[in-house]
């Protein structure tokens, strides 16, 4: 009897039998949440989670969910970080016709913050029977971590499917192809609604579809030419997609001479069961496994709901029409594949470092392109940061009052409406503690014991072993004492334009991948400056010997200038400066100070006359 079972249900049975056995969920409470890692356009398989026997979290309701009497809150936890700044949620339990689930009446919350610290930041309850919840939530603060609440009316289980968007949205869609969105790269998005035909209901010709109903327009140019595929998704599983693609020979401002390349209008059979035409329901697009340029209306013997990938070509523009076939206003979620690109502004922003410390000032700077010109700018620092948002190109001065992973986007539009996203990561670091006077005098203080500090000839000496001394004393902006490298007495003076650190572990010299992020950095600079120079100064903290301090300092600066000269950076643009004992920056023996004495400082500078 049981491997008569389709396999889809064993798989539920599987995913389900916690429950069955009466052992509450593994995400029954919000320190278990189950942390979603992909939200792009990011959905579970169908019934891979339960909310049976969840035990009450103890928190109180938001506003949206009913309190009844009985209510005994059988919620389950699921959390993620933002990588965008709007978020599209469903829970989809048992609903008609494409059942992703049993659970009937989901409701679900969102919030901002910690386990015990929590911020309610929005929620929807299935009212009317619906089984699927759904909404979309703006300005969220990329980088901050959010947590899902998901329970259901009437101390309802079962198990549902939980789809989770987070995008940087595009403008609101268009139901004619002259005012149509400018797309302008591949980036996935999501479409909360879609009402009415536009201004031209006639405007599809004869092709497979019969009419616009609720249509959105979008069209593009093709920068590179290759394939493009994509996914059409329904934010209602229930509700059919239908879609029409065409080639605009006159470019992207003209949609008189569409010529049509794709035409999807595979549905419902009506009066049949849904088993039968279950294979034209729900996701449908364009991929490279499909071969068929068209399919009709209905559900015939051949359709699979998908056509074959488009072959773009450099230059031409192409327009796309979505449909919803059923006319209830819900929308839809796209992503999009292929190896073809479209044209569009380049989205990119500078930074002073990638690396710095809470409170230390912080500066980012536009560096966008596009030929047609930008005409907005605007920027989020992320969590903690003053001011967390800016408008204009900038350079922007930023403090950070916590430290931790930050995630900074620029936003930028274009005249014609064409919206693209940018997001860098830097970290910042605790503040250094305070120099505590007594921890220079002796080691013995600190629960060291301190070697004997280096002689004054030791340390005019100081230089790194396996090159050749400077032949100039550097008079370094930084520090604003010049460092003795030999017996000539000329002085040059640098100007540093540019300040990075790389951080190393206890007695290592290997970089790691924050680090080649730090130098990835540093080598852009100095590609699009050939006038600077890196000053590459090694350190390491003070508690070992003058001489393995050196050795350290001196493997740490290598790792640092291979890196740079193995990248294209000739020998001639680079200042090779060790540190040894004397010379440590945060006098206290604590560890995170000896942690912060680990490490290169890059400073790229320019001559001074």
């Amino acid at each position: 009897m049981f491997l008569k079972f389709p396999e889809i249900l064993i798989a539920a049975a599987l995913i389900t039998l916690p429950g069955w056995m009466g052992a509450a969920p593994q995400n029954d409470d919000c320190s278990q949440a189950i942390l979603l890692r992909n939200v792009s356009g990011w959905c579970s398989s169908p019934r891979q989670y339960t909310n049976q026997n969840a035990t009450p979290s103890g928190l109180q309701n938001p506003e949206c969910f009913p309190s009844y009497l009985l209510e005994n809150d059988n919620d389950v936890w699921f959390k993620f970080t933002a990588i965008a700044n709007t978020v599209n949620i469903a829970v989809i339990g048992g609903v008609n016709d494409n059942p992703k689930g049993t659970l009937r009446f989901p409701q679900f919350a969102l919030y901002q913050g910690s386990c015990g610290n929590l911020r309610y930041v929005a929620c929807i309850s299935d009212g009317l029977g619906y089984n699927i919840s759904e909404t979309f939530v703006n300005s969220l603060v990329i980088g901050e971590t959010y947590f899902l609440r998901v329970a259901a009316r009437s101390n309802s289980t079962g198990t549902f499917q939980l789809c989770v968007n987070n995008y940087n949205p595009v403008p609101s869609p268009s139901s004619d192809c002259a005012t149509a969105v400018v797309l302008c790269d591949k980036s996935p998005f999501t479409v909360p609604s879609v009402v009415g035909v536009g201004h031209n209901a006639h405007e599809l010709g004869n092709i497979c579809l019969p009419a616009e109903s609720s249509s959105a327009w979008y069209k593009w140019t093709c920068e590179k030419a290759g394939t493009l595929t994509f996914n059409l998704k329904p934010v209602n599983p229930a509700d059919d997609l239908d879609f029409a693609l065409f080639l605009l020979p006159n470019g992207v401002g003209d949609c008189s001479m569409k010529i049509p390349l794709r035409c999807m209008a595979s549905g419902e059979n009506v009066n049949q069961p849904f088993e039968l035409w279950a294979k034209c329901a729900g996701t449908t697009g364009l991929r490279s496994s499909s071969v068929d340029f068209m399919e009709g209306e209905g559900c015939e013997a051949g359709s699979d709901n998908f056509l074959a990938a488009l072959i773009m070509e450099a230059g031409k523009s192409y327009t796309l029409v979505v449909n919803n076939y059923h006319n209830t206003g819900n929308g839809f979620s796209i992503d999009f594949g292929g190896s073809g690109t479209f044209a569009g502004p380049k989205a990119h922003f500078t930074v002073n470092k990638l690396k710095i410390t809470k409170g230390e000032e912080f500066y980012a700077k536009d560096a966008s392109s596009f030929s047609g010109g930008i005409t907005k700018w605007q920027w989020n620092f992320g969590v903690g940061a003053s001011p967390q948002t800016a408008t204009g190109r900038g350079p922007h001065k930023v403090i950070y009052k916590k430290e931790g992973n930050k995630s900074i986007s620029l936003s930028i539009e274009t005249s014609n409406g064409c919206q693209v996203t940018k997001v860098r990561h830097i970290q910042v670091l605790p503040s250094p503690p305070s120099p505590k006077k007594e921890s220079v005098i002796t080691g013995q203080q600190a629960g060291k014991v301190e070697p004997a500090p280096p002689s004054k000839r030791e340390v005019e000496q100081d230089g790194t072993p396996n090159a050749p001394a400077l032949q100039k004393d550097v008079q370094d902006a930084s520090v604003g004492k010049p460092v003795v490298a030999d017996t000539t007495r000329t002085f040059v003076n640098y100007e540093v334009k540019y300040h990075a650190i790389v951080y190393f572990v206890a007695d290592s010299s290997i970089l790691d991948a924050d680090d080649y992020k730090v130098l990835s950095e540093v080598l852009g600079i100095l590609r699009t400056n050939p006038g600077y120079q890196a000053m590459v100064e090694g350190r390491a903290n003070s508690i070992p010997s003058d001489e393995y301090i050196k050795k350290l300092a001196s493997a740490r600066s290598e790792a640092v200038i291979s890196y740079l000269t193995s990248h294209g950076i000739g020998e001639q643009r680079i200042i090779r400066k060790v540190f040894g004992k004397k010379d440590w920056i945060l006098k206290d023996y604590s560890l995170e100070s000896r942690r912060l004495d680990q490490r290169v400082d890059v400073k790229l500078v320019k001559r001074t006359e």
